[in-house]
């Protein structure tokens, strides 16, 4: 990997991350001699006349300064662009970011010296038979849900693998996970922890009344449909915890895994398996 322009995108609201990415902006700029810019977002908190816009504007390596929705998020504004992303971890949630504050600039030395792993994730794709804009590739999970809004009542799926009726769900709604996401959302609701090597998709119930709703775990290659009872209330087609879409009553949600991988720079190992011991 070629890297000479590096975009730097921070968790909105800390200081921490704020002090972080001004260190990194002097260095990359002063010591490395390379262009680097930071997300136009903050741009009023991190002082420096290098902007750029996440998704839009070109770079070749992008580092996320914040946790785990910090990094999401980025990868929902990288969208299908191939662009590999660097992780710093603030705070108490950071499961995904493998870089501690202290060594951010010797692992970023070392990310221009091309000592690193470049690992990739399957990411899934939602499409929506009612909705015509995009919604965002998730890292982790769609979640179909009941909209927290609206009356508090079970709602009415039904459950399709490649054409084929599954099972009904009546209930709070449907996780689909990929590998990286079973030790998340889904492994709280019951769902099996998936080793991230291998590529599959993991369809978990939320709270169903049928004692045949269990959790699935399928080939990536098939397709996951959704449908929605024509007489329930909205439902909310969540992704990632970061980007909420509402569904009409009597749609169609399709999820399949997404030929665009999400690109990440380790120094570390990200232990899945960790999760359970933390419990």
């Amino acid at each position: 990997m070629n890297i000479k322009r590096i975009g730097i995108v921070v968790k909105k609201g800390s200081s921490q991350g704020y002090e972080i990415a001004q260190r990194l902006l002097l260095y990359i700029d002063s010591t490395l001699g390379l262009d680097v810019y930071i997300d136009e977002e903050v741009l009023s908190d991190v002082k420096w006349d290098k902007v750029f816009r996440v998704g839009v504007d070109p770079v070749d390596l992008i580092i996320v300064i914040g946790g785990d929705g910090t990094f999401l998020r980025t990868f929902h504004r990288i969208g299908s662009l191939d662009i590999p992303v660097m992780g710093i971890r603030i705070g108490r949630r950071g499961f995904l970011l493998d870089v501690k504050p202290d060594e951010a600039l010797d692992r970023l030395r070392d990310a221009i010296e091309g000592k690193y792993k470049l690992v990739e994730y399957m990411r899934l794709e939602t499409l929506l038979n009612t909705l015509k804009m995009s919604i965002p590739l998730a890292l982790n999970e769609v979640v179909i849900a009941r909209w927290s809004y609206m009356r508090a009542r079970a709602i009415s799926l039904s459950m399709y693998i490649d054409g084929e009726y599954i099972y009904s769900i009546d209930g709070d709604g449907v996780i689909v996970a990929t590998p990286l996401g079973s030790s998340a959302y889904s492994l709280s609701a019951g769902g099996p922890i998936i080793d991230v090597d291998l590529e599959s998709i993991v369809i978990v119930p939320l709270a169903p009344i049928q004692f045949n709703a269990k959790p699935i775990v399928i080939p990536p290659s098939k397709v996951v449909e959704i449908r929605t009872s024509g007489d329930s209330d909205p439902i909310a087609c969540i992704v990632d915890g970061q980007s909420t879409e509402i569904v009409k009553p009597g749609s169609s949600i399709t999820i399949r895994r997404s030929m665009n991988k999400a690109k990440v720079v380790r120094f570390h190992k990200v232990d899945t398996y960790a999760r359970l011991r933390e419990i």
